[in-house]
């Protein structure tokens, strides 16, 4: 199988990142998607718990698997969120799977600076989904995880960018 690695902090997860798995399973041509939150963030970012951030990737493709799918391998490596090494693990304990490794245009120009960014790039296929780009007219929306977590949204607009499941999830656990 050809499985896209799509790794983040999901802090939460929305829409955005559902149409971006969406748009790299279908122009990639993959097989799946696999939504990976960040255990430790390799530039120690500030998160919620993993827990939380697991349960609503889980409750944002609880309807749609396959091809979309949850995993916790970060949680079970030790190596401070570096991708390189989880990819390593995932080909590891899935030798006969070729993963891909799915990245935002945000993030095209930052790749360079991570860890192993020259072994990473020459041992996994990067693909890269439009994000927020105003002259591409395939380009998903520019929905922010941080202007959620900083309450710049109005709640109906909230409600617009998350799933209900996960607009609930957020008020029950009171989050952000």
């Amino acid at each position: 199988m050809k499985i896209g690695f799509f790794g983040g902090s999901f802090n939460p997860p929305h829409l955005g990142h559902l149409l971006a798995a969406t748009y790299a399973l279908k122009v990639y041509k993959l097989d799946e998607v696999w939504l990976a939150p960040v255990f430790h963030h390799p530039f120690a970012k500030e998160m919620i718990s993993f827990d939380h951030r697991l349960s609503m990737c889980e409750i944002l493709v609880k309807n749609l698997t396959p091809p979309f799918r949850v995993t916790d391998i970060e949680r079970h490596i030790d190596h401070g969120g570096k991708t390189v090494y989880t990819l390593r693990e995932l080909s590891k304990q899935n030798p006969n799977d070729e993963f891909v490794l799915i990245i935002g245009s945000d993030l095209k120009e930052q790749i360079k600076t991570w860890s192993e960014s020259q072994a990473l790039q020459k041992e996994f296929k990067v693909v890269v989904v439009p994000r927020g780009l105003q002259d591409d007219p395939t380009s998903i929306p520019n929905i922010s995880s941080t202007n959620i977590r900083a309450d710049h949204y109005s709640d109906a607009q909230l409600k617009n960018i998350v799933t209900e499941d996960i607009y609930d999830y957020l008020n029950k656990n009171k989050l952000y």
